[in-house]
């Protein structure tokens, strides 16, 4: 395999693709990485395997069991790493989400349909550094992503999904307050460092892994938020340096960061228009 990608996650991919030939034979034609191991920013026992799966044919509903029992056994036996990805055509690469109809995903070891990993960030990934494991090489596939599809979905992002989850947190911020630090510090990395990775392609038109995003945006913010930024950047990469004084200063800063980069990405877009 690619010497870019992680010894653990190669070992995990093996144990995969012996196992899918092995119970579903003669279907398994492309597979393809992108994400934090193609950003080059794995971080072992946190970062997921994002990939790309191509297939020869749709499943049958049995094969879907057994491709449902597969990734659960394999989510039982590499506990700290989760396969993140989806079951395409060759026709549907570098598709548009209008343009196909929900696939076959799975995260967390869970097999379900949707839409949602087929979008331009996935695609621009793919395109510019994604990694081939089996199949031709990702430089024979004829796609494109235009940079308003990428900002315009990113800044649909923020306004749905990290909105949401901005409010979620406001309104049970009192129950947050009771959860185990180890909780605490997931959400904390989890929606500032996410954030700012939008922030950082909505500016720059370009993506990169979490934590370079925020260590470069950084200098983009005000001061004030700092110390959330960096202890964000602390959980993600695994050290032991905190920043913030307790556990209610991080979900404080956390939710009013959070309102801060919301607000400065839709001025930032307005100014555009």
């Amino acid at each position: 395999m690619d010497a870019k990608i992680p010894l653990p996650v190669q070992n995990i991919l093996s144990v995969y693709i012996s196992l899918f030939h092995e119970r579903i034979p003669n279907t398994l034609e492309g597979l393809y990485l992108h994400g934090s191991i193609a950003l080059n920013a794995y971080i072992n026992g946190t970062s997921d395997i994002d990939f790309i799966a191509i297939l020869n044919r749709h499943l049958s509903e049995e094969e879907v069991k057994i491709l449902s029992d597969t990734h659960r056994e394999l989510k039982n036996k590499f506990k700290k790493t989760g396969m993140d990805g989806c079951y395409l055509l060759w026709e549907d690469i570098g598709k548009k989400q209008t343009e196909t109809k929900k696939c076959l995903y799975v995260n967390e070891g869970k097999i379900g349909y949707s839409k949602h990993v087929i979008n331009p960030i996935t695609w621009w990934i793919l395109r510019d550094k994604g990694i081939s494991i089996i199949g031709p090489e990702i430089t024979s596939f004829h796609f494109d992503v235009d940079e308003s599809a990428l900002a315009d979905y990113v800044l649909n992002n923020m306004n749905s999904y990290w909105l949401n989850r901005m409010n979620t947190i406001s309104r049970f911020k009192r129950v947050v307050l009771l959860l185990p630090n180890k909780l605490v510090d997931r959400e904390v990395q989890w929606s500032i460092t996410g954030m700012l990775r939008q922030f950082y392609t909505l500016r720059e038109h370009e993506i990169i892994s979490k934590v370079d995003a925020g260590k470069n945006t950084i200098n983009y913010m005000p001061e004030r938020w700092h110390n959330i930024i960096k202890e964000a950047l602390s959980i993600r990469e695994g050290l032991n340096i905190r920043y913030c004084e307790s556990k209610k200063q991080r979900i404080n800063d956390t939710i009013q960061c959070m309102n801060y980069i919301l607000d400065y990405c839709n001025n930032m877009n307005k100014k555009k228009v």
